[in-house]
């Protein structure tokens, strides 16, 4: 008889989770939205007018072909003594594996005066909401000059008629990713794209028309969404005795503090480290399929890369950027390479794509 797996979360990594599962084990994939699994990682595309169905990550036969259940649901507890997951509605599903990919939600913290409204844009509802009130507005405040708040601003500015602007508290745009002149690079070309970038600046306050920074400037600012990181979703872990620290605790197993459970994604904390990437969703999701299977082998994360488009712009962070920068500049474009002890530790690009031939260059001998 196959096992009975849930996968609660419906998002890469749960679904990679699935996928690579299908054929060996009872697969129940429980997705708390009103959408089938979609591209969270494309979800400004919405706002810019796509039809949110262009984001399923497959059609529901894909699901019925491969022998996975997915069911529409919210999970309102888990109780391992019974090894069951309870949801919301009074269902009961009850499983021999248990693997836990809740993903993230975004951090929205309070701000001095009368705002009431306030948005972000972590899923499919949170995209029409935020396009709903986008079309009524004639400004945009991001807070926030990650990733995912660049590209929302960059995709609003191309899209919209309206004033753009990202406020970072760091002293430059995606200080995990680029060194301080690349990023200096994208804000100005960000600035020719429509997106006013103010760093080093913190939220303070907001009243009905503008967003008030700590040093009492003010950002125009209809809308104002937050895109200031994200905190693992904890809620359903009360009483199952599962360890948890920024987000689930995991060995390199993947398995959680309690027997028969497993979080990946979003929802994993590995010796000490969260994963907020895609290419770590799919990994871990492949993984975990792998012991539950019964294989042999230790989850190592792969060396993080992010490479995106931003207002048009492709930008790339791959390895790391310690070491001797190696800069090659020309018009819109810059190429970084930084390198240690003779070898390339990582690459930034504005305005060029990741090839393979770059990509190969890293752990290799810098050569000019």
């Amino acid at each position: 008889m196959q096992k009975k797996v849930v996968i609660i979360g419906a998002g890469i990594a749960g679904v990679q989770a699935a996928s690579s599962l299908a054929g060996s084990a009872e697969i129940t994939l429980v997705n708390n939205e009103d959408f089938l699994p979609y591209y969270r990682m494309r979800i400004e595309e919405v706002l810019c007018g796509s039809d949110p169905q262009a984001l399923f990550m497959h059609p529901l036969e894909w699901y019925e072909e491969k022998g996975i259940a997915i069911i529409s649901g919210n999970v309102s507890g888990i109780i391992p003594d019974k090894m069951e997951v309870s949801l919301s509605d009074g269902r009961s599903l009850g499983y021999d594996e248990l693997v836990i990919a809740t993903g993230s939600q975004a951090n929205i913290f309070p701000l001095e005066g009368g705002r009431k409204e306030y948005y972000s844009l972590r899923t499919m509802k949170d995209a029409l909401s935020l396009k709903a009130a986008l079309s009524k507005a004639r400004s945009l405040a991001v807070i926030g000059g990650g990733l995912l708040g660049l590209e929302l601003a960059a995709a609003v500015a191309s899209h919209f008629p309206l004033s753009v602007s990202v406020v970072e508290v760091a002293p430059y745009i995606l200080p995990r990713q680029l060194d301080e002149p690349s990023a200096r690079k994208l804000e100005s070309l960000l600035l020719e794209r429509g997106v006013r970038v103010i760093t080093g600046a913190k939220a303070k306050g907001a009243d009905d028309s503008s967003l008030i920074l700590e040093d009492g400037r003010r950002v125009d600012a209809d809308v104002i969404c937050f895109s200031s990181g994200v905190h693992a979703d904890l809620s359903l872990l009360e009483g199952t005795g599962i360890e948890t620290g920024r987000a689930i605790k995991v060995s390199d197993r993947l398995r959680t503090s309690v027997e028969g459970i497993y979080a990946i994604g979003d929802a994993a904390e590995l010796d000490g480290r969260t994963f907020g990437l895609a290419m770590h969703a799919r990994e871990m999701g492949s993984f975990v399929a792998s012991v539950i299977k019964g294989e042999a082998g230790s989850y190592v994360p792969s060396v993080p890369s992010a490479m995106l488009k931003i207002g048009g712009l492709d930008v790339a962070s791959l390895g790391s950027i310690e070491g001797e920068a190696h800069v090659y500049e020309a018009g819109d474009r810059r190429r970084t390479i930084f390198v240690k002890d003779g070898i390339v530790n990582g690459v930034v690009l504005i305005g060029e794509k990741a090839t393979p031939a770059i990509k190969a260059m890293l752990g290799k001998p810098y050569t000019e």
